[in-house]
């Protein structure tokens, strides 16, 4: 069962018709959309010192994460107040069976990746130490899409199994088993 919460705290220091947005969001990383436009993960704007200006009025948020059922929540932002988004996301009821590759990223900024057309990551997730994305060895359209400003990165990747992909912002792409 999923519990939705929407709270609107005390007004901050506002400006000319914005408001803001927080969101806490289990899984934290997932993609956040706004009228259709990608922000970054939900993790990016879940602390009191870091919130999404909007303009006031209604918007769309779109919560996405390839292991979980997409959420769509309409959303009002009020001038000068915070609202915050409080969910947890539904499991997608799919057995995951290997063999996987992984796929890593280096050197990118904010900015979601996309597999065949769908949101799997954001580029900061996949150039920590230790994390990578668990893919189902195929070849994919891949596009690396910056938050604000940047044009797209899009190529055919192709994983293979126990082996890890590195795609970097330079051009270089690189594998190691």
């Amino acid at each position: 069962m999923t519990i939705a919460c929407i709270l609107l705290a005390s007004p901050l220091v506002a400006q000319k018709n914005v408001g803001y947005l927080r969101v806490k969001i289990d899984p934290w990383d997932a993609g956040l959309y706004v009228d259709g436009t990608y922000q970054g993960t939900a993790a990016m704007y879940g602390f009191k010192t870091k919130t999404l200006a909007l303009p006031v009025g209604k918007h769309e948020v779109k919560l996405v994460d390839p292991r979980y059922e997409d959420l769509i929540i309409p959303l009002q932002i009020d001038k000068g107040k915070t609202s915050t988004i409080r969910m947890a996301m539904v499991p997608k009821k799919v057995e995951y069976k290997g063999p996987f590759g992984e796929l890593e990223t280096s050197g990118f900024g904010n900015a979601a990746i996309y597999l065949n057309d769908t949101y799997y990551a954001n580029t900061k997730e996949l150039q920590t130490s230790g994390h990578t994305l668990l893919i189902k060895p195929g070849t994919y359209s891949m596009k690396i899409m910056p938050v604000g400003e940047g044009n797209p990165r899009e190529e055919e990747i192709t994983i293979n199994a126990d082996e890890v992909l590195v795609i970097s912002k330079t051009g270089a792409t690189t594998r190691r088993k």
